[in-house]
């Protein structure tokens, strides 16, 4: 884990990075305690901890700091790319074993199972492709909840990081929910 104040360095004033890293993490348990009031599920609640609330509160916490919007969504992105880039390294390494496409399609059907995260429709799926269209997505409506739709777009962009580049895949996309899209349109492809 990497604190916040050692990759904001240079990026932000001093006086604010020395309490950035608090500052966050009380922005961020005050979202956890909202997540709690009923609207949402056991399970939204704990997708949202563990992927959607630590990049909303860093944006929150940058916005508090009397940043501006645009240049809290880039700094914000900085560490959503951080962490995509490290999802991408795992990725990697899986497909380059045998048949890990079989591996990743089962993974993709079990994640989308329910509507709890996602409304979808699997529209292909076989071992040279894998389209699937949501129709309702939890980043978006966690993003929306706490009234910042503009940062949506950071965890779409995220999963061209996140599924870039990698040897026998390839993600095709041409709108999502996040971006003012009326779906998220996947299309991956296998080789």
């Amino acid at each position: 884990y990497m604190e916040l104040n050692k990759m904001y360095k240079d990026k932000i004033p001093d006086e604010k990075l020395a309490t950035l890293d608090t500052d966050y993490q009380r922005v961020l348990q005050s979202l956890i305690q909202k997540t709690q009031d009923g609207s949402w599920t056991l399970n939204q609640q704990k997708r949202q901890r563990s992927s959607i609330l630590p990049r909303i509160a860093l944006y929150k916490t940058f916005l508090q700091f009397g940043i501006e919007k645009e240049k809290a969504i880039e700094l914000t992105r900085e560490r959503a790319e951080y962490l995509g880039n490290k999802a991408n390294k795992v990725l990697k390494t899986c497909f380059a074993f045998p048949c890990f496409s079989t591996v990743f399609r089962n993974v993709f059907r079990k994640s989308m199972n329910g509507t709890e995260i996602w409304t979808s429709q699997f529209l292909k799926d076989n071992k040279k492709e894998l389209d699937i269209n949501i129709y309702k997505c939890l980043w978006k409506d966690t993003c929306d909840y706490f009234g910042c739709p503009e940062l949506c777009e950071l965890f779409c962009s995220g999963d061209w990081i996140v599924f870039g580049n990698i040897k026998r895949l390839t993600l095709d996309r041409t709108q999502t929910l996040g971006t003012g899209g009326n779906v998220c349109d996947f299309r991956f492809r296998f080789s």
